[in-house]
């Protein structure tokens, strides 16, 4: 009996291991993000615009037991952050970091993403770049072996810059994302 039970449990621990397997793997992403970017400036006021920006996400996670999953991910962004068109430098704003994914079931994984995030910034005169952390949690459909779908929740919170003229900018922005990519 204690030689079924034990036969039982490799069998379905292999099978629960497939589960997170599903994820495993170096991905690619086409997304898209509904942005809300806020700029906080003193002196001044709070303006938010937005805006939808397509970007390219590239991730490798690896399984490290039957439902979770840790990885590294990189996000390019194919436009501005600027909305107003006013800033020619804000272009193609990057992030890197590390994401940690727990397997649902065999299509279906949350995951929580931390990283850091860059993008030009400039004012007339001036520019410097902006940085600060970067943050989000989504969810990832399997709908092949290969292709899947993800919706995701984050938010770039770069540190306050400060300007010759002793004005500053705060700036974030919450993203609502959608992606399909595929699993290589």
């Amino acid at each position: 009996m204690k030689k079924i039970v034990v036969l039982l449990w490799i069998l379905l621990s292999s099978v629960a291991f497939a589960q997170s397997k599903n994820f495993e793997g170096f991905s690619l992403a086409i997304d898209y993000s509904l942005n809300a970017i806020t700029d906080k400036s003193t002196p001044g006021g709070t303006d938010t615009s937005n805006s939808g920006i397509p970007s390219i996400t590239a991730d490798y996670l690896k399984a490290i037991n039957a439902h979770w999953l840790i990885g590294v991910y990189g996000t390019y962004d194919l436009v501005t952050t600027d909305t107003s068109g006013a800033d020619p430098d804000a272009q193609h704003p990057i992030e890197a970091g590390g994401k940690l994914g727990y397997a649902l079931n065999d299509k279906l994984m949350a995951y929580a993403k931390l990283g850091y995030s860059g993008s030009k910034y400039s004012s007339p005169g001036y520019y410097q770049w902006l940085h600060g952390p970067s943050y989000g949690m989504g969810l990832e459909y399997l709908l092949t072996k290969r292709m899947f779908t993800r919706v995701e929740f984050s938010q770039q919170n770069y540190k306050s810059i400060y300007w010759s003229d002793g004005s500053k900018d705060k700036v974030w922005i919450n993203s609502y994302g959608f992606s399909l990519g595929w699993r290589f």
